[in-house]
């Protein structure tokens, strides 16, 4: 018997939007976003290292990051090595350094995005990370290199779609993007606002949201399917079970 949700079975489902952060990686140790960081980010203490290495003094570093912050709204971290001329392959080398030694990737995730990927449904990425943070945690998952990714058509990223996941204006453009209707789309993440309530004000019908600390396999509730490892997801989309 094929599972349903709202009328729609989960065979049905044509394509996948899927989370990066605590879905697919996630943080070992001290968070990337937390406060005492430059920016409240990890990334920008390094760039602000490689910025000292070149002659700034660290406040003047700090300042000048703080006053491109707030210049480009959306930005991506190339915007902050082109800005000031950092060497781009030490750069980049110490930014893949820093996700090697701060960021695990979830192995369920890796066989999730693999399996689905093999039998050919498209597959997107949606999240709050800019398209350069989504290919460097996507390359630590061996998702990705750091210009692209073989498994996912498209990478929604802050900087790509103008906004943040808990916007109906950002999953609008997203939608917008793949190319199928919100009914036949399915989101995968862990976050019951970004990633549950406000797609399904779009239209979305279809939501699996991860909580691997969860006893139960899988439940399925009005808005969503909880489940505790991702290894089940491509069991339902594949075969309708």
């Amino acid at each position: 018997m094929k599972s349903l949700l709202h009328g729609i079975t989960v065979s049905d489902i044509s394509a996948c939007l899927i989370d990066i952060d605590a879905t697919i990686t996630d943080n070992r140790g001290r968070p990337q976003i937390a406060q005492g960081h430059l920016l409240n980010n990890a990334i920008f203490d390094v760039i602000a290292e490689l910025m000292c290495e070149q002659g700034w003094e660290p406040e003047a570093a700090g300042h000048a990051l703080s006053e491109l912050d707030k210049k480009i709204e959306w930005w991506g971290y190339p915007d902050f090595v082109k800005a000031f001329n950092l060497p781009e392959a030490e750069t980049w080398r110490r930014i893949v350094r820093w996700h090697d030694e701060h960021v695990i990737s979830y192995c369920d995730a890796v066989r999730m995005v693999k399996r689905l990927h093999t039998a050919g449904m498209p597959l997107f990425i949606v999240s709050n990370n800019p398209l350069s943070g989504c290919l460097l945690k996507l390359n630590r998952a061996g998702l990705s290199g750091l210009q692209h990714s073989e498994y996912f058509r498209q990478i929604f990223g802050t900087d790509v779609c103008m906004g943040l996941k808990d916007m109906v204006e950002f999953w609008e453009r997203c939608l917008n993007r793949t190319g199928f209707p919100p009914e036949r789309i399915a989101v995968i993440g862990d976050n019951p606002k970004d990633d549950c309530a406000v797609p399904r004000t779009l239209g979305i019908e279809t939501v699996f949201l991860v909580d691997r600390k969860r006893k139960k396999l899988m439940e399925r509730t009005q808005e969503a399917f909880l489940v505790n490892t991702l290894d089940c997801v491509p069991d339902l989309l594949l075969s309708g079970l």
